[in-house]
C-alpha cells in the first residue's frame, strides 16, 4: 500500500486498489481527477452555485460504483458520464425548485432573478455581465441540453465523446447540440 506514495501509478493499478479500500489510492484518484471535476460541476452548474457539495457527490458515486466500470471506454469518459449524471440530477432538482417558486409568485412570493446577486456591484466589466447573461441562458435549458453544450462546446469533447458520456446516440447529441443553440 505505502508502493503508491510519491508515484503516480497507471490508472488500472489505482482503480485495482481503490477497489479493495485502499485509502492512499483513493487519495490518489481524487487528486487526479478533481480538477476535471470540479471544472465541468462549476461550468455546468455555475460557479456561484455549491460546487464542493456536488463534486463530493460524484466523489462518493465513483467510489460507490467502481466495481461497474468494465473499462470499455477510458476512465476519464467514465468521469464524465458520472459527473454529468450527478450534474443533471442537480439541475433537474433546481428546476423543480424553480417551478416552485414561480407558482410561489402567485401568491405574493418574491421571486429572485437568477444571476443577479451573484456577479457583486453595478461597476463590474462588460465581460463579467456577458457571462452572466450566458449562464442564464445556459440555466434556462433543459438538463440535457444544457450538458450536451457544456460538454462539447465548453469542455470540448468531440460529438462521439459526449454520446459516450451521456449514453446516447451522437445523433441525438447533435440534436440537442442545435436546439439547445436555437434557444439560446
Amino acid at each position: 500500500m505505502s508502493s503508491l506514495v510519491g508515484v503516480d501509478p497507471p490508472i488500472e493499478e489505482l482503480l485495482r486498489r481503490c477497489r479493495e479500500n485502499d485509502r492512499t489510492a483513493q487519495r490518489l484518484l481524487f487528486r487526479r481527477y478533481r480538477t476535471k471535476v470540479y471544472e465541468m460541476v462549476g461550468r455546468t452548474l455555475g460557479y456561484a452555485s455549491d460546487v464542493d457539495e456536488v463534486a463530493q457527490q460524484v466523489f462518493i458515486r465513483l467510489f460507490r460504483s467502481l466495481e461497474y466500470f468494465k473499462g470499455l471506454s477510458s476512465f476519464d469518459t467514465w468521469v464524465y458520464r458520472v459527473t454529468s449524471k450527478v450534474c443533471i440530477d442537480q439541475m433537474r432538482l433546481k428546476y423543480r425548485k424553480r417551478k416552485l417558486r414561480f407558482v410561489n409568485l402567485d401568491e405574493g412570493g418574491i421571486e429572485r432573478v437568477p444571476g443577479s446577486d451573484e456577479r457583486g456591484p453595478a461597476g463590474k466589466l462588460e465581460t463579467d455581465e456577458l457571462r452572466v447573461q450566458i449562464r442564464d441562458a445556459l440555466d434556462r435549458l433543459d438538463p440535457e441540453k444544457r450538458m450536451a453544450v457544456v460538454l462539447f462546446d465548453i469542455q470540448g469533447m468531440s460529438i462521439g465523446e459526449v454520446a459516450e458520456a451521456m449514453k446516447v446516440p451522437p445523433g441525438t447529441i447533435k440534436s440537442r447540440l442545435f436546439h439547445a443553440r436555437r434557444e439560446l
